[in-house]
């Protein structure tokens, strides 16, 4: 079956923003025409209306929506979480796990290693290999050094898991990062009170990127260069949560400025309470109370991930940096799949057809995964 998208405006980032459309074909875009008055003939005519067409957004560390904890199977459907996701333009995200005994991660493991849902990517472990100093939300009890032999039974578990975050100053840490960079896992620094050394060694052992820049991690002091600055000298890809409450705004423009765009991948971090009214609910085993646009935990105070819209970050990234559409577009959706490897995030021929139409202020419209319009 051939799908058209057509009188729309052509906008991934990488490619020359313009107007156009796409021509789908088995899930991957077959061809793409910048002529607007000849059309093909196919099955399916779909008007875009003037707006752009985008690739869909890929959430790469998320923790759940709607109530949907990926930490709490028992109650979870990740076609619901699959659905909900696409109203932002997410076609794309990975399941991240905060920490757990090792035994309930095996059984978590297990689980998703019989999940086939369009729109799960597959897994990223924020742990459990984390510094307690900078746990965040973590499960203290959880928290341990690396061992090499339990991540080894991870990975024979699970072929799903893409992803992990890890404290580089943990002893044997390097150890692991070259075994999971080696078994194709994107190593990820953070929940760290390392040093910029700690990471520019990381990085030579194979780590691709930083974990939700500037939160649970040592600063860019002037006498103690900690993980940012390591992530300023390096070259690793950054997560960066940019709903003006995880970072603020001015620092989100310094980002922007020091590393550049490239280097750029945006997320949510979102926490299982996204989209739900404001309330107490629970979260990695703490009270969590949400109101507005803030998620705190209700014994201490802090910040307990976001309910952050991914389509609202782009708008968001502009705001704050006076950045072009197509730059932020492709903060979360090029980026993002360059980083791990997939034919995604792109409006390229024989790529995976995951595509979104939004409006000038980002308000999402149509969504199709796999070439199959889904919103």
């Amino acid at each position: 079956m051939k799908t058209c998208i057509y009188n729309g405006i052509l906008m991934d980032g990488i490619h020359k923003t313009q107007p156009g459309g796409l021509i789908i074909e088995d899930g991957r875009i077959q061809s793409i025409t910048t002529d607007t008055k000849s059309l093909p003939s196919c099955d399916i005519m779909l008007d875009a209306k003037g707006q752009y067409i985008c690739p869909g957004l890929i959430d790469t560390h998320t923790h759940g929506i709607g109530g949907y904890d990926f930490n709490d199977i028992a109650k979870l459907s990740l076609r619901e979480v699959a659905k909900q996701e696409a109203k932002e333009g997410v076609t794309g995200f990975l399941a991240s796990l905060v920490c757990e005994t090792h035994e309930d991660m095996k059984q978590l493991l297990t689980y998703y290693e019989e999940q086939e849902v369009d729109g799960f990517f597959g897994i990223h472990l924020e742990g459990p290999y984390l510094n307690r100093q900078q746990k965040a939300v973590m499960k203290e009890e959880c928290l341990r050094d690396p061992m090499l032999e339990e991540f080894k039974e991870y990975l024979h578990i699970s072929s799903k898991i893409k992803s992990m975050t890890i404290a580089p100053e943990l002893p044997d840490a390097m150890e692991l990062i070259r075994y999971g960079t080696a078994h194709g896992v994107v190593m990820m620094l953070g929940h760290s009170a390392g040093t910029a050394q700690d990471v520019l060694a990381a990085e030579k052992a194979g780590a691709k990127g930083i974990t939700h820049l500037y939160n649970a991690m040592s600063q860019h002091a002037h006498r103690a260069p900690g993980i940012v600055t390591g992530a300023v000298l390096s070259k690793l890809m950054c997560e960066l949560i940019v709903d003006g409450v995880h970072v603020h705004p001015d620092i989100v423009q310094a980002t922007y400025k020091m590393i550049g765009a490239e280097r750029i991948v945006l997320i949510s971090d979102a926490n299982p309470c996204k989209q739900l009214p404001k309330g107490e609910y629970l979260f990695s085993g703490k009270h969590v109370l949400v109101d507005k646009d803030k998620a705190i935990v209700k014994e201490s105070g802090r910040i307990a991930g976001s309910t952050l819209r991914l389509c609202d970050a782009l708008r968001n990234m502009c705001t704050y940096c006076g950045c072009q559409k197509e730059t932020a577009i492709a903060m979360a959706s090029a980026h993002p799949a360059a980083l791990y490897g997939w034919k995604k995030g792109r409006l390229e021929v024989g790529y995976d057809a995951d595509i979104m139409i939004m409006d000038e202020q980002f308000q999402v419209h149509q969504v199709l995964r796999q070439g199959i319009q889904i919103q």
